[in-house]
């Protein structure tokens, strides 16, 4: 029998996983997924928004990324309108019977070279786009409280959407979450990182950041 010590300790530990959503059932998990690599082999640049397809080594990370998560399931499949995040969104929905959503409020960060021009990177505290940080989490959260509303009403599993985006856009998305400035969370989403958030009832909790243990077996250039 339980002591009051025990008692207490496992209370504690409840009300922990609560407020960090884990364990939860009627929460969402949103899996964001830096798309795959579109840069390996282009020779140049388009007019406008940058809209590369993937690569070849892009197209291998997507598919490793697909084995890798072949075993978890996914309500829904979203992505950026653009064709690095569509692909690799549509890598992963292949076979599952789902379609791939797309919502242009997952695009990457506004850059110089979508206006036709080119910046060199400045000092490292320096923000280096002019789409303003917290419009970025601002269009990020707005489509993400949208594939969760979607998602409701939960069950006894947690609902789960798959969402392809881009490196700084998460990135940036993480920092609002943390209550961090600009460049105080010192990861950058590898091709094809997984990111997990939890969300409910407004809140949304980071429990994984960037990993991309999956393309561990890819060769180094």
């Amino acid at each position: 029998m339980a002591d009051a010590r025990h008692s207490a300790f496992l209370d504690m530990l409840a009300a922990l996983h609560e407020r960090h959503l884990v364990g939860v059932p009627d929460r969402t998990e949103l899996w964001l997924v830096r798309h795959a690599d579109a840069y390996v082999g282009l020779e140049q640049l388009n007019d406008g928004l940058l809209n590369p397809p993937l690569s070849v080594e892009g197209e291998a990370q997507a598919a490793l990324l697909t084995a890798r998560l072949a075993s978890v399931h996914f309500d829904e499949i979203w992505a950026s309108d653009l064709r690095r995040a569509v692909a690799t969104a549509h890598a992963v929905a292949l076979g599952r019977g789902l379609e791939v959503q797309t919502d242009e409020r997952l695009r990457e960060v506004r850059t110089y070279w979508d206006e036709g021009r080119t910046e060199a990177l400045g000092d490292p505290q320096d923000y280096p786009f002019p789409e303003p940080m917290a419009q970025v989490a601002a269009r990020m959260r707005e489509a993400l409280d949208c594939i969760v509303k979607r998602l409701e009403p939960y069950d006894s599993q947690p609902r789960r959407a798959l969402v392809a985006s881009h490196n700084a856009a998460i990135s940036l998305f993480l920092h609002s979450l943390l209550g961090l400035k600009w460049p105080q969370l010192r990861v950058m989403p590898q091709f094809t990182s997984l990111s997990v958030v939890a969300a409910k009832d407004g809140r949304y909790v980071v429990q994984s950041i960037a990993d991309a243990t999956h393309l561990s077996g890819m060769p180094l250039d």
